[in-house]
């Protein structure tokens, strides 16, 4: 990530990614965010990205007021695109770490693998209302980690202090703020790339790897992609999990 965010060259791998897969724990998340979503609620999602999820919500939820906010103008200038003429959704860039909002300004907070200040979401959260996280697990893109030792871009992925208390350390930040921790559930799934151009493309997107060249490093995928590929494609790990809680 840049010091404004994700540049147009990510937004516009990470927006062909998304569409082109339909993904499960998307799904997942977004329907444990619905559960709790009602008329008249306002929400707000940190890290708003592409603005998938945003567009999924509002669209499902028409009388909720949904604001997505991404400190990248190039990821906002995409997710106004895919939301299009929905009028319950608005985008604001601000950073995730100092949120423009009055205390209490919001029923719902969300964020997805986004940089953010857990006492920022506590504050901007009205009393009784619901936080929601999705972040990384231990075991997202091991194969990467294998491959690229040494170079690992340390921010887009999770090395806890222990692997066994790793969801402690998750919910340890989330408490310090404040919130009361209900749940933290993780999945591992198996995610399918067709070929060394699309695991460069997610190098290159998330990203994975520190000072990554789309040539230089090109051989070093096609091992990867030599090693883990079967029937479906090549195959890499994605662990992922999704946290709730409430301001008491």
């Amino acid at each position: 990530m840049t010091a404004r965010g994700d540049t147009e060259r990510q937004a516009f791998l990470r927006n062909r990614m998304i569409k082109k897969r339909k993904k499960t724990e998307r799904s997942r998340y977004v329907t444990g965010i619905l559960e709790v979503l009602e008329p008249q609620m306002r929400l707000l999602d940190i890290g708003c990205g592409t603005g998938h999820i945003i567009q999924e919500m509002a669209e499902r939820c028409q009388d909720s007021v949904i604001v997505g906010l991404d400190v990248s103008p190039a990821m906002l200038k995409t997710a106004i695109t895919n939301v299009g003429q929905l009028l319950n959704a608005t985008f604001i860039e601000a950073d995730g770490l100092e949120l423009p909002f009055a205390d209490g300004s919001f029923s719902i907070v969300v964020t997805r693998l986004a940089e953010y200040s857990p006492k920022e979401a506590f504050r901007v959260l009205k009393r009784g209302g619901c936080f929601f996280e999705y972040g990384l697990g231990p075991d997202a893109n091991r194969e990467f980690v294998e491959f690229f030792k040494g170079r690992i871009d340390r921010e887009s992925f999770l090395f806890p202090r222990s692997l066994s208390r790793w969801k402690d350390e998750v919910s340890e930040g989330i408490a310090s703020a404040g919130f009361a921790v209900e749940s933290v559930d993780d999945f591992r799934e198996d995610e399918y790339h067709a070929d060394v151009e699309e695991l460069v493309n997610l190098a290159e997107m998330v990203p994975l790897v520190n000072d990554f060249d789309r040539e230089k490093d090109r051989e070093t995928v096609e091992a990867l992609a030599r090693k883990y590929r079967d029937q479906k494609g090549v195959r890499i790990t994605w662990h992922y999990f999704i946290l709730k809680a409430t301001k008491p």
